[in-house]
């Protein structure tokens, strides 16, 4: 994908509309109102910090939506069609992300991977289902090392009426050492019988045992941390849509583990 090139979401100028797809990356640095229009499909790079950025989906749309290293901004994403969204932060951060499922068939997907390293974190999600038919899937995978500390307050409301929608949750986290801590606060407000609504967490150190065994083959300590979370963390690295960004986030993250 390092052949698409990066445009600046600002040059769409009044009315910030995207209406065609085209072989390019739109990078959000500042607050924005941004439509997607009907049957696009839209690569977005997030990387704003303290600012309101507003994302509308239009029906048949497909937004890949990436977020890297952004601090204490609030989004709203209107979603009609479909939206992909992969955050990974390395940082400290108090992010909000709220999620309105509008139209039948709307569909909200959310990954976040996030290390916090001697600094304290927190992520809200709320995902609402305010259509028939609508899907949500928050996922989120935190570390937590050298004192630092993960919130992840999760929320899916299904409103009465909105029969056949999905919320989705899963929260996991890897807790490195004693002075560290990761809690998920997983929440399902359902209205509606006919439906499907599920959450769960697993948090909590890397298993001793595995860890020694890796250590009796041969490696370090922070090589044997590391080669377990890879399983966890590449995926994520993977999605990254641009080759030269990818590396780099990579590299911090291997800089962060292995202290």
């Amino acid at each position: 994908m390092e052949d698409k090139k990066i445009v600046l979401a600002s040059s769409l100028g009044q009315g910030s509309k995207i209406c065609k797809t085209e072989n390019v990356i739109y990078e959000i640095n500042d607050s924005i109102n941004l439509t997607i229009e009907e049957g696009v499909n839209a690569y977005i790079l997030d990387r704003t910090n303290n600012k309101d950025v507003i994302i509308n989906v239009n029906e048949g749309a497909v937004v890949n939506y990436f977020i890297l290293n952004s601090e204490n901004s609030k989004r709203t994403f209107n979603v009609c069609g479909e939206l992909k969204a992969t955050e990974i932060n390395l940082g400290k951060t108090n992010e909000l992300i709220n999620a309105k499922l509008l139209k039948e068939n709307a569909n909200f997907n959310m990954k976040l991977l996030s290390f916090s390293n001697n600094v304290d974190s927190k992520f809200s999600f709320y995902a609402s289902h305010e259509s028939p038919k609508t899907f949500s899937n928050i996922e989120n995978v935190g570390v937590a090392l050298n004192g630092g500390t993960l919130l992840f307050d999760v929320t899916g409301k299904i409103f009465k009426g909105m029969n056949a929608s999905k919320a989705a949750q899963l929260s996991r986290g890897v807790i490195m050492d004693d002075e560290s801590n990761i809690t998920a606060n997983p929440i399902l407000l359902i209205d509606e019988f006919d439906c499907f609504a599920n959450h769960g967490a697993a948090i909590g150190k890397i298993n001793d045992e595995d860890l020694f065994y890796l250590m009796s083959r041969g490696l370090t300590k922070n090589e044997a941390f590391t080669l377990m979370l890879q399983g966890m963390i590449k995926p994520y690295i993977d999605s990254i849509p641009l080759d030269s960004l990818k590396e780099t986030i990579n590299s911090e993250v291997l800089n962060l583990i292995e202290g």
